[in-house]
């Protein structure tokens, strides 16, 4: 019950300084004031019909005790007294109308209603027992004074009864407020919780939205924009005070076009409900510059009460159309520059070839020569022509691997003799299969390159070729420095270089043993690779009899 003491009528007074009272001195004004004002009326209709009963003792005495509770609940400074202090007020009310109907000529019980419902709605049950007691002993006393009969003992039951029914009609009503208010401050502090939430999660959307360099629109379904980032209205030069204004960039179909018109721009599009992706546009922005833009739009599904819309996704793809056009003229200087020198060689190679005093050491020399230089045109113009040289989709023949071997030996033959190696070929019988012979010469040469560039002086590489029980098997072993365990499981990464070679002098750009792994493993087979740390690398190519390359599309 003390929890409604707290409750009680009205927030604190006006506190000293001449500061506007807070809600709860207004309450208690606002209430005492009102009690106040009938009493008045009233008294001014007794004044106005029965002018000697306003003269009388206990009328005065009553009308001068409500009086002096009015003027000190205005004047009472609330806030500094405890909470309770405030039940004063409705108390000496019942004193007053008390002693304002003593002696039975006027009938004013219903006066009760008032300080009887202020206690009822402010103040525990405890306390609107104590008021009904205190009327009960006002009636009794009376009525004991004035000598009344059984139509005074039934005047102070019917009031009794009517006081309780309201009292605890109010109080019932006052505490279902009071729940119902709990309630509903609760709610809406969760419903502020999740609107902050909400907001918070808003706010790291669009600061995520605005870091990307990717701009983005988000349209309703009847065309209206409803958010952009950073990035659109920069490149579009749109105010994002006034984002529903033109921005000052311009669409072209093409670089220095025609401009599109104003229905066929990917927003006037998009604000259409129209889905495309991947379109191309050019804009010319504000500081005079052209960008290629690659923009999309998608339709985006509705989440619960939110409504479907369309978002619009634009893409600077300039850097990588400069990229693609420098590509293409820094492959016409290569192609250029490469392919003659190549073809002089490869020409003059041929020549010496036709020439029937050639001796058998020149001519394989020449042979050899001639051989490596259509190799290198295949790969250059490869890489030219952006299929690079991890492309593996080429037409499957017969092949012969142990062939494979001993020609990409007898090509590193000079390079391991001037590096003091040894090269030593173990592949007594023909090694058939069906692959990609370019391919797995690569192969050959990647892995055989890499022995005897990491191999010292005096070191060996032997290469063992031969027909296993599930198909061709190569294995190259080499007396070279080895790689240490931690950088074993790295070496097919691209651009990776173990730290043992790159201690090395020897050059390299870690892309060799990538794709000669790629290159057999589109063949359907495996590449393992066995290494320590001074003691040697051991590397074991197994491939299918019929080898899965796929066809070129």
């Amino acid at each position: 019950m003390a929890s409604g003491i707290e409750r009680a009528t009205a927030p604190h007074a006006p506190p000293p300084g001449g500061r506007a009272p807070d809600s709860r001195a207004r309450s208690i004004w606002v209430t005492q004031l009102a009690f106040a004002g009938s009493v008045v009326a009233i008294a001014l209709v007794v004044q106005a019909l029965m002018p000697g009963h306003i003269t009388s003792w206990a009328f005065a005495t009553g009308l001068a005790v409500v009086i002096g509770t009015t003027m000190a609940a205005v004047a009472v400074p609330w806030h500094r007294l405890p909470r309770h202090a405030v039940i004063a007020l409705p108390l000496g009310d019942l004193v007053g109308i008390g002693f304002m109907g003593a002696g039975g000529d006027l009938q004013l019980g219903f006066l009760w209603v008032f300080p009887i419902v202020w206690l009822a709605t402010h103040f525990p049950l405890t306390a609107l027992i104590g008021a009904l007691v205190l009327v009960v002993g006002i009636m009794l006393a009376d009525t004991a004074l004035t000598g009344g009969g059984d139509s005074s003992a039934l005047r102070v039951i019917v009031t009794t009864l009517c006081l309780t029914f309201i009292g605890l009609t109010t109080h019932l009503s006052a505490r279902q407020t009071r729940a119902f208010k709990r309630l509903l401050r609760r709610q809406t502090t969760r419903m502020q919780a999740t609107i902050e939430r909400v907001s918070a999660q808003e706010r790291s959307v669009s600061l995520m939205l605005n870091a990307i360099d990717v701009g983005i629109v988000r349209l309703s379904p009847d065309g209206e924009l409803i958010a952009m980032n950073d990035t659109y209205a920069r490149l579009y030069g749109v105010d994002p005070e006034n984002p529903a204004h033109p921005g000052r960039a311009v669409e072209y179909r093409s670089r220095r076009g025609e401009a599109l018109p104003a229905p066929e721009r990917p927003l006037a599009r998009a604000a259409r409900g129209e889905v495309f992706d991947d379109e191309r546009v050019w804009l010319f922005d504000a500081d005079g510059e052209w960008h290629a833009l690659s923009v999309s739009a998608r339709r985006v599904g509705c989440d619960g009460d939110e409504p479907p819309s369309v978002l619009l996704i634009v893409h600077d793809v300039t850097a990588l159309i400069e990229s693609e056009r420098a590509h293409q003229r820094l492959s016409a200087v290569v192609s250029h520059e490469l392919r003659n020198p190549l073809t002089a060689v490869v020409g003059h190679a041929e020549l010496a070839l036709d020439r029937g005093d050639l001796p058998d050491w020149a001519r394989e020399r020449f042979e050899h020569i001639s051989r490596a230089g259509e190799r290198m045109e295949v790969l250059v113009g490869q890489v030219l022509s952006g299929a690079g040289s991890r492309n593996t989709a080429q037409q499957p023949t017969p092949v012969d691997l142990r062939s494979v071997v001993e020609n990409s030996l007898d090509s590193f033959r000079p390079a391991a003799s001037a590096q003091g190696v040894s090269l030593h070929l173990v592949a007594p019988d023909p090694v058939p299969l069906v692959g990609d012979a370019f391919r797995l010469r690569q192969v050959v040469d990647n892995l055989v390159s890499n022995a005897i560039k990491y191999t010292p002086r005096e070191g060996s590489v032997r290469v063992t070729c031969r027909r296993g029980d599930e198909g061709a098997e190569l294995m190259l072993t080499d007396t070279g420095i080895g790689i240490g365990p931690e950088d074993l499981p790295r070496i097919f990464e691209p651009y990776f270089r173990a730290a043992t070679a790159q201690e090395s002098a020897a050059p390299g750009t870690g892309l060799g043993m990538g794709i000669a792994r790629d290159i057999v493993a589109a063949h359907g087979g495996t590449v393992d690779v066995e290494s320590e740390t001074g003691r040697g690398t051991t590397v074991t190519v197994r491939l299918p009899v019929q080898a899965a390359v796929p066809t070129r599309g």
